[in-house]
């Protein structure tokens, strides 16, 4: 086993922590934005673990035989896409529109994305670091498990050290990819401009949509080099991410800055 792979669930988490101290210390915004930003993520969360245990599983396997595996993780990632954009910014609009958020400032929309991407690494690292660190302390226990999965998790604990960055990378990008998607429908909100409300969505569910191919491409390659390329697709958007919310910052801005009165003709 490579003791190593546990640095990435450790920067998984790094990359949570070390955005919420930054755009605290840096925009002096109150804890209520990030904590409600984490609550949301959290609300969003809830109805995707049950739908993951009742739909998604079944769903996979009764398009399997008659659309093929592509068409399989290609339908079911669409729907994944779907269900994440309904929950994830709807869930979020509900927050925002429905309560004193509607009338937050840009710099606490901003706390309120950070603070829901920021929960999403922290508690995907602590799952990440808790699964390694069992199997480094108790390797017997893989032996318990059916021969197909102990040899799966075997080869995920052998991986090379060259894969710690992913992971890392991956948070730090979609971190900015969930600011923007946030400041989107903060935007919408406050200054009615409902069509940001669906810019977001279709943001959020063109970033999930194809992770579940990617994620049975990376299993089946076995590839350093594959594995970077996919996460090509979490950087593009992270970068777009970072664009969009510089430029949305700059409108939100020049809207709320009072023009100045029209001196009065003598």
């Amino acid at each position: 086993m490579n003791p190593w792979l546990i640095l990435g669930p450790i920067g998984m988490i790094a990359v949570g922590v070390v955005s919420i101290a930054w755009w605290k210390t840096r925009s002096h915004s109150p804890w209520r934005p990030f904590l409600l930003g984490g609550f949301v993520w959290f609300a969003a969360i809830i109805p995707k673990f049950i739908l993951d245990l009742t739909v998604t599983t079944p769903l996979y396997f009764s398009l399997l035989p008659s659309i093929g595996l592509v068409g399989a993780l290609a339908a079911v990632g669409v729907y994944l896409g779907l269900r994440t954009g309904v929950l994830e910014c709807g869930f979020t609009f509900l927050g925002v529109s429905r309560t004193r958020l509607r009338e937050a400032s840009l710099d606490e929309a901003t706390a309120f994305g950070v603070g829901f991407g920021a929960t999403e690494a922290i508690l995907l690292g602590i799952e990440a670091l808790i699964n390694i660190a069992v199997f480094l302390v108790s390797p017997s226990i893989i032996d318990s498990l059916p021969p197909d999965q102990a040899s799966a998790i075997l080869a995920s604990l052998n991986a090379s050290s060259l894969t710690v960055p992913a992971p890392i990378m991956e948070r730090f990008f979609a971190m900015i990819a969930h600011v923007l998607a946030s400041l989107l429908i903060f935007y919408s909100v406050r200054f009615g401009r409902r069509s940001l409300f669906a810019l977001s969505f279709i943001y959020k569910t063109a970033l999930d949509s194809p992770i579940l191919f990617f994620q049975s491409t990376i299993a089946s390659s076995n590839s350093i080099l594959t594995l970077y390329l996919v996460e090509l697709w979490v950087v593009i958007f992270g970068i777009v991410g970072l664009l969009g919310t510089i430029r949305l910052r700059r409108s939100w801005n020049r809207r709320i800055v009072p023009t100045m009165p029209e001196e009065v003709a003598p």
